[in-house]
């Protein structure tokens, strides 16, 4: 199935944009910066580089954690991150101080084995409290006196700068950016094309004008992209076509409902 959308690293496609992304991301690591802010519109990968950058780490060396619901209260995202750590208390009613403590502890302990920790909160734009931000702050200061135990990484939409832009602090410590933008149209012919031969393709199933609608359609959004050509081959295939048109890209969208094609033209400029 070449269009799931699912966290399989063997599908990325490295566009300029993600490589980009990737190669931030990677470095903030590497070189233990304490925080790295990727932000985007929904559907364009970010949740896909933080799983393919788990995978370029060998998972002797580095500890990955990754909150992904961060609709929670302060306590709530620490015990999350301590429970993911592996850290443990032998206390029967702890506060969040005794978790902050833990944290520190366990990432020390990881520092003397050679071991480095990785923080990822993914969707932070849904974040609806600023004594969560604040938390997530704070917690960058759960580092020793020397060296950086571990490297925050922020995944969200575009909303997520103005919500960090209010916390000096936070953006001070979150020296690395990126704004990760959709594909243009030759990126998203490529993308369905590595796609389908990562799938076990050796042929074309896509006409040029059906490249040239998907594009249309999709904005150059992966995740969009992907919904188009999974029920485009469906389609196509009901239909026993050797190859999916325009024809049939085009009732996709209007199956999927929120994507209709461009009146007039083929082509839409990339956001």
């Amino acid at each position: 199935m070449p269009f799931e959308n699912i966290n399989d690293a063997s599908f990325f496609y490295y566009s300029v944009k993600h490589k980009e992304a990737l190669a931030r991301m990677n470095y903030a690591v590497r070189q233990k910066k304490l925080g790295v802010l990727l932000t985007g519109e929904y559907g364009t990968g970010k949740t896909f580089l933080s799983r393919v950058l788990k995978k370029v780490f060998s998972e002797d060396k580095y500890i990955f954690v990754f909150v992904t619901n961060p609709r929670l209260n302060p306590l709530e995202f620490i015990k999350e991150v301590h429970y993911q750590l592996g850290a443990k208390l032998n206390i029967t009613s702890p506060e969040k101080m005794d978790f902050l403590r833990s944290i520190q502890e366990v990432l020390e302990d990881y520092a003397r084995k050679g071991m480095y920790a990785v923080v990822v909160v993914d969707e932070a734009q849904s974040i609806q409290r600023d004594d969560l931000l604040e938390e997530i702050r704070l917690l960058l200061n759960v580092q020793s006196e020397d060296s950086v135990l571990f490297t925050l990484v922020l995944l969200g939409q575009p909303q997520l700068e103005e919500k960090v832009e209010r916390i000096p602090q936070l953006k001070q410590r979150l020296s690395i950016r990126y704004k990760l933008s959709s594909l243009d149209k030759e990126e998203t012919r490529e993308y369905i094309d590595y796609r389908l031969k990562v799938a076990g393709s050796s042929r074309s199933i896509f006409t040029n004008s059906a490249y040239d609608e998907i594009f249309s359609l999709s904005k150059g959004m992966p995740r969009a992209i992907n919904n188009i050509c999974d029920l485009a081959l469906l389609s196509g295939f009901i239909k026993k076509k050797e190859m999916v048109d325009k024809d049939i890209v085009d009732h996709v969208g209007e199956d999927l409902g929120d994507i209709k094609p461009a009146e007039g033209k083929n082509n839409i400029d990339s956001a």
